[in-house]
């Protein structure tokens, strides 16, 4: 998700990203403990498409993406893909990326060529491995995650007054399929809520307002437990929150404020094994990778990438 300018162009970010750390209890801000990671220099031999890779990367991580399997039936949730379980990143400069938490390594997997004079804006993955991308024009595409190749959708831009919006995948609780959550952003005012894509008919479905606003702008992704998050950036000032949000009324349950971003900054959101990544840029188009692992409170800068990162996307299987 990246800020337009005047006329729909992308939003170039200001001030400097901060890295601190406050309490995980609602609304509460106590100081913790700081972990601070330096992306390694990666390998003289590393290929082209690498980047950040520390030395000791396995070689099979950076090897050409798979073929991905076909879109899951309707009633059941597809089988996991080992070799799908990344968090895939796109960029304003239409790159589509890997990348392991793990191992700091990310990888080009292309350029998406989708027809539309606009730029991506955010993006949601399948656990087959099939991404959706919304575009700032409001159109969505379908993006296949092992070529980058893009097509067009039927979504109407506008439904419900959803024209741009952050998005994610989330387990449905009877465990039979997965669906695309999205959440309405326009910047200057708060959110219209929470809704629902059925990517099979491409319409929207509205849930509600989240009762909770503290910013403009925000992401969605989910555990691999089915439990729907967001990150919104603060409208006043500096970092954001991290909302647990009940997918049925879009009542924020729980709020989590940490000081990834700022309220101008480009910005994406994924959860992986257990920790929450934020992913923002200041405008030069260098992207920050802050994790946070809710297991021990602790905050930390664990990479960088030389692009503008506006769109995460994570399987909803768990990773080993």
């Amino acid at each position: 998700m990246r800020r337009p300018r005047l006329a729909f162009a992308a939003l170039a970010l200001a001030l400097p990203f901060t890295t601190a750390v406050l309490a995980a209890s609602c609304g509460a801000r106590t100081g913790l403990w700081v972990e601070t990671f330096e992306s390694p220099e990666p390998e003289e031999d590393a290929g082209p498409d690498v980047i950040d890779a520390p030395p000791d990367a396995p070689p099979d991580v950076v090897d050409a993406p798979p073929d991905v399997p076909e879109d899951a039936p309707e009633d059941a949730l597809p089988i996991c893909d080992p070799e799908v379980l990344y968090v895939y990143l796109v960029t304003s400069e239409t790159d589509l990326y890997r990348y392991r938490p793990d191992t700091g390594v990310f990888s080009l997997v292309g350029n998406l060529a989708c027809p539309s004079g606009g730029s991506p804006f955010s993006m949601g993955v399948s656990r087959s491995g099939i991404a959706y991308v919304v575009y700032n024009t409001g159109e969505l595409f379908r993006v296949d995650t092992a070529d980058a190749s893009c097509e067009p959708t039927d979504w109407v831009p506008g439904q419900l007054g959803f024209n741009t919006f952050g998005m994610g995948y989330a387990i449905d609780d009877d465990q039979m399929g997965e669906t695309l959550h999205v959440v309405e952003i326009h910047f200057d005012s708060a959110s219209l809520g929470l809704g629902t894509i059925d990517t099979n008919t491409f319409d929207l479905s509205y849930i509600g307002p989240l009762s909770q606003n503290p910013g403009f702008a925000m992401e969605l992704t989910s555990s691999d437990d089915g439990k729907l998050y967001g990150y919104m950036l603060d409208s006043d000032g500096n970092g954001g929150n991290i909302l647990e949000i009940d997918k049925h009324t879009a009542e924020v349950v729980n709020l989590t404020p940490l000081s990834a971003g700022l309220s101008s900054s480009a910005l994406a959101f994924a959860y992986w094994a257990g920790d929450f990544y934020v992913f923002t840029s200041d405008g030069d188009s260098v992207t920050t990778v802050t994790r946070y692992q809710p297991s021990n409170g602790s905050v930390g800068v664990v990479a960088t990438l030389n692009r503008t990162v506006v769109g995460a996307g994570v399987s909803t299987c768990k990773v080993p």
